[in-house]
């Protein structure tokens, strides 16, 4: 893993020859060196092409058009030419509103939280005693525990970081978790430049929100929320918040994209923006043009720790009930379903004859839990949870999140090739709610004769009490799908492959119905998952 050092994290990225990960990571103070290791690569999805030509770029100039603020097309050949909707002077591009008046109303109640914390490493493994006693370097590491600086040799110096929030009501302030996380002291600075110690009313860590509360005189008004749901693409948008630790900073921009999921937990769901956010900005306000909140400031991406022009905000529509919950019982309450699910992926939709790339996969049920109790079963396809359709994954965990315990929705699924519908009665999701426990298989448990899948590019060989992949043959189908040696393969087109020849035969049987893939469910140590293998030529 990169280090989180920006010339470690830039350094990586310049080795890469032609690919470089993308990172995101959380935006959490000002002092380079300490918020700079507090800040957490929390994603890599995906590809960076490194070192594009201008050549390049010319090359595929019939694929762009510029515009001017009218809207017309200018400097683009006529491939590229678009269709354009006829706008009104007052809906032409360029005329943005001055921000000015805005950012003066809004201003007072944008904050800097400076946050004082513990360091990670306090006691030592040598219970205080010096460990260079009786060495060269005794008297450069103190004597008896005790550092030249008189402090104790077994306790490391606080950390300290800064980062923004914003008043919503009463005294209570919105910001990032991990702005907060594990402080013990919490100085929050006004605009107008008073201090105030901040109490922490509750964090939710899965969402990356944090609610602190202040008390005083003069306390600026709250911000109003606005409505995220509305935000498309193009709209302008500004933020507020104190990067590097400088203070109240504006910064503008537009939505880039909607709906962004960076992989840092199962409710990303994040609004993409090209306003300047940087270390500090976490926790901080993102405006619409009236002035309300649409969204709270949380990771951007960056190869060097600084802005690209890729910031990420939670959805106001998801914040402010995350919110309200933390003010009213300090903790937030979630639906659990209890279905461990994936995606359906084109192969997978191929794999099952579904007429469209939408649902999330059931890998796994738990016992017990509600969706057992419903009669979910691995390898359903559920596409609508109540109202809700399911197009991807995400849909479905906020859905059920959002439900309260003791509710009963709909659920709607595909099985074996139909469409039914269950009635499910959610329960609330606890951290500790029972996960389904399987045994691991491993490369060292694969042995025996091997059957070979040729048309997918797999060995099968009999072993921990059911089938192994043995091998799995480089650039082939089953390759491209991350397939493992020594996953366990559970079924072949759900159903269970209990030996190599009744797996070999499942999948020959998928092939002579003219299927461009085979699903296979896998066990990989105690996780279940499906995975659509398109035969070799398709």
């Amino acid at each position: 893993m990169f280090g989180t050092d920006p010339f470690h994290v830039r350094g990586a990225l310049l080795a890469q020859q032609q690919f470089a990960p993308t990172l995101y990571i959380r935006n959490s103070g000002a002092d380079t060196e300490t918020n700079m290791k507090r800040g957490t690569v929390i994603g890599a999805t995906g590809g960076l092409i490194a070192g594009v030509s201008l050549g390049a770029l010319a090359l595929a100039a019939p694929s762009f058009a510029l515009f001017n603020q009218s809207g017309a097309s200018v400097a683009a050949p006529a491939a590229a030419q678009l269709a354009l909707p006829a706008m009104s002077q007052q809906a032409r591009w360029g005329n943005l509103p001055n921000l000015a008046d805005l950012v003066q109303a809004v201003s007072p109640s944008v904050v800097q939280i400076q946050v004082r914390s513990s360091s990670p490493v306090q006691k030592s493994q040598f219970n205080g005693r010096n460990p260079f006693e009786g060495t060269p370097f005794e008297d450069f590491f103190g004597s008896q525990g005790q550092g030249q600086q008189g402090q104790q040799g077994n306790e490391a110096p606080d950390r300290f970081g800064s980062g923004s929030g914003f008043f919503i009501e009463g005294g209570y302030i919105v910001t990032n978790n991990h702005v907060v996380d594990d402080a013990k002291k919490m100085t929050v600075v006004l605009d107008d430049g008073r201090e105030l110690i901040g109490t922490l009313v509750g964090t939710d860590p899965k969402t990356d929100l944090a609610v602190l509360k202040v008390s005083g005189d003069n306390i600026p008004r709250g911000l109003p929320w606005g409505n995220s749901a509305t935000a498309r693409p193009g709209d302008s948008v500004f933020a507020v918040g104190s990067p590097f630790g400088l203070g109240n900073t504006v910064t503008a921009g537009i939505v880039s994209a909607r709906g962004r999921n960076i992989n840092s937990g199962q409710y990303d769901d994040f609004i993409q923006v090209d306003a300047p956010i940087n270390q500090g900005n976490s926790g901080g306000p993102l405006f619409d043009q009236s002035g309300a909140v649409i969204g709270v400031n949380s990771a951007i991406y960056s190869p060097t720790g600084g802005n690209v022009g890729i910031g990420f905000s939670i959805p106001s529509d998801m914040a402010k009930g995350i919110v309200a919950q933390l003010i009213s019982h300090g903790t937030v309450e979630r639906g659990w379903l209890g279905v461990g699910i994936g995606p359906v992926t084109p192969d997978i939709a191929s794999s099952l004859n579904l007429a469209s790339v939408k649902g999330a996969l059931v890998n796994s049920v738990t016992d017990g839990s509600p969706a057992s109790k419903a009669g979910v079963k691995e390898g359903d396809v559920i596409l609508h949870f109540g109202e809700r359709e399911i197009a991807h994954v995400q849909d479905l965990t906020r859905a059920v999140a959002d439900t309260k315990a003791g509710t009963t929705r709909d659920l709607k699924i595909m099985r074996d090739g139909r469409a039914q519908t269950l009635k499910v009665n959610i329960d609330a999701l606890k951290d500790d709610a029972a996960k389904p426990v399987l045994a691991s298989a491993t490369p060292d448990a694969v042995a025996g004769a091997t059957l070979s899948l040729s048309d997918l590019g797999l060995g099968l060989t009999a072993g921990d009490g059911g089938v192994l992949i043995s091998s799995v043959k480089i650039n082939s189908p089953a390759a491209d799908a991350g397939i493992r040696v020594g996953d366990k393969l559970v079924k072949v087109n759900q159903a269970s492959a209990t030996t190599p020849d009744a797996a070999k035969k499942a999948v020959d049987e998928a092939k002579k119905q003219n299927r461009n893939a085979v699903l296979l469910q896998l066990q990989r140590n105690d996780t279940r998952f499906f995975v659509g293998v398109p035969f070799s030529g398709n």
